[in-house]
């Protein structure tokens, strides 16, 4: 496909997820028990190690780490920006990804969300709806649309992408979560939790996940993220009324890797889409 083909195609996905997230917005009603879509101006850290493993390729130290920031514009409106690296089997993965989304913290969030990764032996981008469903203690967390890999040395691939996850909070400050993916044709399962550790006295948290794949990838990971700005929360009031999830993190820790490109003895390996191994070529 063609650049402005590309670029015809992006706008089109942002101009309906756009359209359908101001249609949302104008039809809410922020009543007086309503909260806003974003509290105030808060942010968070994270970062986390581990071990990955996938076929053709040696089990290898896997190290990630994410930055978020996020505003209010107005009530109904908010704003949240990604920073997300990972380095894995000898590529570092770093990207960027921005949210505009409406919110209940009630009840739900609808969104749209486009970013920009730069996986070493490829580029990729992607844009798409993101929604989010709370019922009590339990949240349903929807993401997906198109993605595009541009590999060096090869034909740019426009495939899709899916996310889902499950979470349930036997605490307020305790998510335990279960979820599945297709990164460009990659599909993954994975559990996880996150742990509020409020006795601290710091918005601190401690995150662990197993992650397992195609290809035989499996990719284990802990971490802390540090959440900064606002009123001090529980976990799950964080995670509602401020926190969409950093999709840049998901999008490489369900790509293979960290949806890496990676180079194997002088061979273009893409281990996210179809097979996920390295071969003599670039696999289509």
């Amino acid at each position: 496909m063609t650049s402005s083909k590309h670029f015809a195609v992006l706008a089109l996905s942002m101009a309906v997820s756009a359209s359908a997230l101001a249609v949302a917005a104008q039809a809410a009603d922020l009543g007086p028990t309503r909260l806003p879509a974003v509290s105030s101006v808060n942010g968070k850290l994270e970062l986390g190690a581990g071990w990955a493993d996938l076929r053709a390729l040696d089990d290898d130290p896997l190290s990630r780490g994410g930055a978020s920031l996020r505003l209010p514009l107005g009530d109904l409106i908010g704003v949240q920006a990604d920073l997300g690296l990972v380095n894995v089997f000898d590529e570092t993965g770093v990207g960027g990804n921005l949210h505009v989304f409406t919110r209940d913290p009630a009840s739900y969030l609808l969104g749209v969300i486009a970013g920009y990764g730069d996986m070493g032996a490829a580029d990729a981008f992607w844009v798409g709806p993101e929604a989010e469903l709370y019922l009590n203690s339990m949240s349903v967390e929807l993401a997906g649309g198109y993605m595009n890999f541009d590999p060096d040395g090869g034909p740019s691939k426009d495939k899709a992408f899916v996310m889902g996850d499950i979470a349930f909070y036997a605490t307020d400050n305790l998510r335990l979560a279960v979820g599945a993916s297709s990164i460009a044709g990659f599909e993954s399962a994975h559990v996880g939790a996150e742990w509020l550790m409020s006795e601290t006295g710091l918005p601190l948290s401690f995150k662990a996940d197993a992650r397992f794949g195609e290809d035989h990838f499996t990719a284990i990971t802990a971490g802390v993220s540090l959440y900064f700005g606002g009123e001090d929360k529980s976990l799950i009031r964080r995670h509602r009324e401020d926190d969409p999830r950093n999709r840049v993190l998901d999008i490489f820790g369900a790509g293979a890797g960290g949806a890496n490109l990676v180079s194997d003895s002088e061979e273009v390996c893409v281990p996210a889409p179809e097979n996920g191994y390295c071969g003599e070529e670039i696999i289509d």
